[in-house]
């Protein structure tokens, strides 16, 4: 008897249904937001020096150097502001780096034989917009807008004497990069970006008026100067 009873509530209980919850649906990444970095890379570009000043009028307007390559490191940091709408990613972004880019180039005549004439830059700030298209977490983006740089040009006369002037540079910039997604949390998420700038600063002068020591003239200068920057970033977008 005590089997008997036994059968039908196992059978009961087999017949049971059993549910499962619905699995979890992860919601797609959003880049609005704004954002704080830090990026780090290369420098390189390229800067000639032509006269706006000579002894002899007529030399004026000739090139004291040949153009000349300039490399560097750049490190700094970055700020900005994302706005997705559907795949479309607008943005604006502001970053500020120091940079040792810098060359030398001896001077051409009919300038001084035995001169050596430099062009470096000191720091570089960028505003830039950004258009973008994302694919959930992977961003690729256009970017372009002002430039700004801290430039510095030094000349030595053949018997070591020399002199430097420093000028604040500004110009455009543009390029493109890709950005990452890698880390998630409630309050942010951090990205991993690569980036590629050019950027054009045009001819400045430099030396002016010209200067005049211990015999020794040195003449004004329009110095020309481009910066081509490709740099890597660590981005943290606050969900706010």
């Amino acid at each position: 008897m005590v089997g008997v009873g036994l059968v039908p509530a196992l059978a009961a209980d087999a017949s049971t249904p059993l549910y499962k919850a619905p699995p979890a649906v992860s919601s797609p990444f959003s880049w609005t937001g704004c954002y704080v970095g830090v990026a780090a890379g290369g420098a390189w570009g390229q800067s000639q020096q032509i006269a706006a000043t000579a002894p002899n009028h007529a030399d004026v307007g000739l090139p004291i150097t040949v153009r000349f390559n300039l490399a560097g490191a750049l490190a700094g940091g970055t700020v900005g502001c994302n706005y997705q709408v559907s795949s479309i990613v607008l943005g604006v972004e502001n970053d500020l780096s120091w940079t040792n880019k810098g060359a030398s180039s001896p001077d051409m005549p009919p300038f001084s034989r035995g001169a050596i004439s430099s062009t470096s830059e000191k720091w570089i700030d960028t505003l830039r917009g950004r258009v973008g298209w994302a694919w959930d977490r992977f961003l690729v983006y256009g970017t372009g807008g002002a430039a700004v740089a801290g430039a510095h040009v030094g000349v030595c006369s053949p018997t070591a004497i020399c002199i430097s002037d420093s000028r604040t540079r500004t110009g455009w910039t543009a390029g493109v990069g890709g950005e990452w997604a890698v880390w998630t949390v409630p309050a942010g998420s951090a990205t991993l970006k690569i980036e590629y700038l050019h950027a054009d600063f045009g001819a400045g002068l430099f030396v002016s008026p010209p200067i005049v020591v211990a015999g020794n003239t040195f003449n004004s200068r329009n110095v020309k100067l481009t910066d081509d920057i490709v740099r890597a970033g660590l981005n943290w977008k606050f969900n706010w």
